[in-house]
């Protein structure tokens, strides 16, 4: 077998980056130093203090003499691609019945940075936040973290999660789900993701991100959602249109 040679001051360099810009880690508080990290990634101080270099090189952190490392103010606006919300609702039903789901946590927190923004709600908003695995044939494929406003996660419960997709629990409570905007994109399994997916620590992982608004436009559910590859593909149906004297590739509703 080939070895991965990425060294293993980079592989946590990038862990660390992504937990930040996934909101993991709040602004306002110092992050785990360097015994800290060194004891959760198994290596040396010398390992995490080049990875924290890397970070603050691209301005990712800083350090505050006597206080300790903190994550910067970041833009965590993103390009989203058009969804039809009629099929992702669709796609998430039958997944429902397809699948089963183990619920790891269930509860009601301060939104962090990256929720908010998206939620679109005030500073100190609490959200329910849930994180679950999905099972197909005994074996895990996904692992999914879900934000939604307290007012609305507060009228179900967490038995509810674990029988039915959220979203289907949304439509039941009378919620017009109107549009999405979501991203793909790859990222590397961090420790939570490793043990529930049974991959390793940096292993590629394939990430989608939603935000799921009503009909009014208000959001009610920001989801982060991390796919074993080698479970999971994404299909879309795509039709060679002509326009104004050029050809590309569209979206084929049809299908």
């Amino acid at each position: 077998m080939i070895e991965n040679p990425t060294p293993r001051y980079y592989k946590i360099y990038r862990l660390l980056k992504q937990a930040i810009e996934n909101g993991h880690y709040d602004q306002q508080e110092a992050m785990p130093g360097e015994n800290h990290l060194a004891e959760k990634y198994q290596v040396s101080r010398l390992t995490i203090r080049r990875s924290l270099e890397l970070l603050q090189r691209d301005g990712l952190i800083e350090r505050r003499q006597g206080s300790g490392t903190f994550p910067t103010a970041r833009n965590v606006a993103t390009h989203p691609l058009p969804a039809d919300i009629n099929k992702l609702v669709a796609h998430l039903n039958k997944m429902g019945t397809g699948t089963t789901v183990r619920l790891l946590s269930f509860e009601y927190e301060t939104a962090n940075d990256t929720a908010r923004h998206h939620l679109e709600l005030p500073a100190n908003s609490k959200v329910q936040k849930a994180t679950r695995v999905r099972y197909h044939k005994d074996a895990p494929f996904s692992y999914l973290v879900t934000y939604v406003p307290e007012d609305i996660g507060c009228r179900y419960t967490e038995e509810d999660m674990t029988r039915a997709p959220l979203q289907m629990l949304l439509k039941g409570l009378g919620i017009r789900l109107g549009s999405a905007e979501q991203s793909f994109t790859a990222t590397a399994a961090d420790a939570h993701h490793a043990e529930a997916l049974n991959v390793e620590i940096s292993s590629p992982l394939l990430c989608i991100k939603r935000l799921t608004r009503d009909t009014k436009g208000r959001p009610v559910e920001y989801l982060i959602a991390v796919y074993n590859p080698e479970c999971f593909e994404y299909r879309m149906a795509l039709s060679n249109k002509r326009s104004k004297g050029t050809e590309g590739w569209i979206l084929d509703d049809h299908k």
